[in-house]
């Protein structure tokens, strides 16, 4: 239609918008996603060769290092280190994805990864150059530095040299902080749980876990290898009491004190002093103390509180300062003031010793080995220990314990006659029965108590901010049946919506074994006997016990202790037979099971129970070999 004011023979022009040809964009998108793919492939796969080829190489110096191959895993990890660095020079070439949403937070974690590695090394690297000197001495493959004169003099050299390591030991802290820093940085949320069966998010939280373990670990060692050499008498010679406990007769801390003895060190040298019975210091303790009331009400026969008896608490520091006020004022024995500290043993050291050692001689006593006696189905030496200290006779025995003594002089010797391979095997040993509580330590002097709390070699009750649980039992006059006992401990811990938290715990007792003849008359070993157990149960303060089964009638009381809730009661387990106890209790406070933490105290002396862990529709199983804490 014309409009009206357009001129005579006005033709309208009609302009059209230009054609937006969109499969053109989508090309060019298309193109610049496949250039900015590229762009991130080609270097990430770069990167990820490099990387495996780094893991490659960690992998092989770690089975060195396992090896006790401490030379060769030292230039493995200088290898390792340089390919690492290769690694993240690579890996700076996808520095500009930072920038960019979503994926920059990725790179970002990667690069924290890579500089929390190199610190690793660094400090790993620190730790195997401090080392080496010592390489004879502690077992690993290698020279060392202390070549000269006997086994007993490279150790003396390598203790009085320690404080060269003390510079090397704040480098590793610092190394170790700096990779706790890089990883906490990283959001292990940010992750899958796991891909294609294998976990991820996990593994982050590992390693964030094991840094921030790593930081503590070495500042607690610091103290201890600061102060080992006075420790070992490098400055004044040192004496120690050293109290057998014998672990088949389980008591709080590990076992009866059933001897004892002394032990000397000198400018790091060793030497076993006098040895004897308990019942020798007992009868020199002329004070008539009133029974505590577990040993009143479960310990037949026995009127006083002994100095055998006076590891009743299941914290060994607070055993000790009750132990040892009584013992320094007994006639013939060291005062305080000449002792350095106690250190306790149970019979499992002196058979993983053996394990390693072999057969030893022990003039006036004979011979002692680790093979399995088959009157008892134990070690011979275990056997042969309790013939020798608790088997009825008509006669007096002087020597009933004093075996002792000279068994801890015949090992010295044994040890540091010993070929040079069986170092690696004798420092494991050691290391692991302390790990698992068969030796526990209290010194008098606080520095030394301090070092040895640190890192858990002193039998403590610890404070712990979660969930807690110490199971404690203690054998009153049941023979040696703990020999042949078997525990199971069953946890099943519920967690409400609204966080309230209620815990049953099953502990199942077997003994498979046929009974001793434990009739004195007979003159026999009275090994397996009826099990009488004392036990108790440490958990959170606050705590509300519900229900208590299996235990004799009246037995059941709730108490306070070291800071905990104590739940107690006593039942009796036959040769043959298996007991169960139940506890059900709720905790104090709420919590959700991603927040839910537990720790779970070993008791010195004993093996390693299995515990099952439930926490709602989660469980975890494993044996208890030494103080864990579970988390889900």
């Amino acid at each position: 239609m014309d409009h009206p004011q357009d001129p005579p023979g006005y033709v309208q022009q009609v302009v059209n918008p230009p054609k937006v040809h969109w499969w053109k964009i989508a090309i060019l998108i298309l193109v610049l996603l496949i250039a900015l793919g590229v762009a991130i492939a080609v270097p990430t796969l770069k990167t990820l060769n490099l990387a495996k080829d780094t893991l490659n190489l960690a992998r092989e110096t770690y089975t060195l290092g396992k090896n006790q191959d401490l030379v060769a895993a030292n230039t493995k990890l200088t290898a390792t280190k340089l390919q690492l660095e290769r690694t993240r020079t690579q890996y700076q070439v996808l520095k500009w994805t930072k920038f960019i949403p979503l994926i920059g937070a990725y790179w970002q974690d990667g690069n924290h990864f890579l500089t929390a590695g190199l610190a690793g090394i660094d400090s790993a690297q620190i730790i195997g150059s401090a080392l080496e000197p010592y390489a004879d001495v502690l077992g690993f493959k290698g020279q060392g530095s202390f070549l000269g004169g006997t086994a007993e003099d490279r150790i003396v050299t390598a203790v009085q040299t320690l404080e060269k390591v003390m510079p090397e030991i704040d480098k590793v802290a610092d190394k170790l902080k700096t990779a706790e820093n890089e990883l906490a940085q990283i959001n292990p949320r940010r992750y899958p749980r796991e891909v294609k069966g294998k976990p991820i998010r996990s593994l982050v939280a590992q390693a964030q876990t094991f840094s921030r373990d790593a930081v503590i670990a070495v500042t607690d060692a610091r103290p201890v290898i600061e102060l080992l050499p006075q420790v070992m008498g490098v400055d004044i010679e040192r004496k120690y009491l050293v109290l057998f406990q014998n672990d088949a007769e389980l008591r709080a801390t590990g076992g009866f004190m059933t001897a004892y003895g002394i032990l000397r060190l000198d400018k790091g040298r060793v030497n076993a002093e006098k040895s004897d019975d308990i019942y020798a210091l007992d009868a020199k303790f002329n004070q008539r103390l009133k029974s505590p009331d577990p040993i009143k009400q479960y310990l037949p026969l026995v009127f006083y509180w002994h100095l055998r008896d006076m590891n009743l608490s299941p914290d060994f520091k607070v055993s000790m300062d009750t132990f040892t006020t009584y013992y320094q004022t007994l006639p013939g024995e060291p005062a305080a003031k000449q002792l350095t500290g106690v250190i306790a043993v149970d019979t499992q050291v002196l058979k993983h010793l053996l394990d390693v050692l072999g057969l030893i001689e022990v003039p006036g006593f004979g011979s002692f080995t680790s093979d399995i006696e088959p009157v008892c189905n134990c070690p011979q030496v275990i056997y042969q220990m309790e013939l020798i200290a608790d088997r009825p006779v008509a006669t007096i025995k002087d020597s009933r314990k004093g075996v002792i003594g000279p068994m801890m002089q015949t090992i010295l010797l044994k040890a540091y006659g010993s070929p040079k391979a069986t170092w690696p095997k004798l420092v494991e040993t050691v290391v692991r029965d302390i790990n698992e509580k068969h030796i526990l330590f209290y010194f008098f002097e606080d520095k030394f108590q301090q070092a040895a709390e640190g890192i858990s070699v002193a039998g403590r009750v610890k404070d712990y901010q979660g969930d807690y649980f110490h199971l404690n039992d203690t054998n009153f006059g049941g023979a040696k049946s703990n020999m042949f006992v078997e525990q199971a401990v069953d946890q099943e811990i519920t967690i409400s919506a609204a966080g309230d938290i209620t815990k049953k715990v099953t502990v199942t007792y077997k003994n498979p074994q046929p009974p001793s003849n434990c009739n004195l008359e007979a003159g026999q070993l009275c090994l397996n006997g009826t099990l009488r157990d004392f036990v108790r149960l440490y958990v959170p303060a606050g705590s509300n016990l519900v229900e208590a089964l299996g235990f004799e009638a009246d037995t059941v009381k709730t108490s306070e202790d070291l800071g905990k809730t104590v739940f107690e009661g006593f039942f009796q387990l036959q040769p043959q037979s298996q007991a169960k106890i139940i506890f059900t209790y709720k905790l104090p406070g709420k919590t959700t099971v991603a927040d839910y933490k537990l720790l779970i105290q070993k008791q010195p002396g004993t093996k390693a129970p299995h515990y099952t862990v439930t926490i709602n529709d989660q469980t975890q199983e494993f044996d208890l070999t030494t103080d864990k804490e579970v988390k889900m």
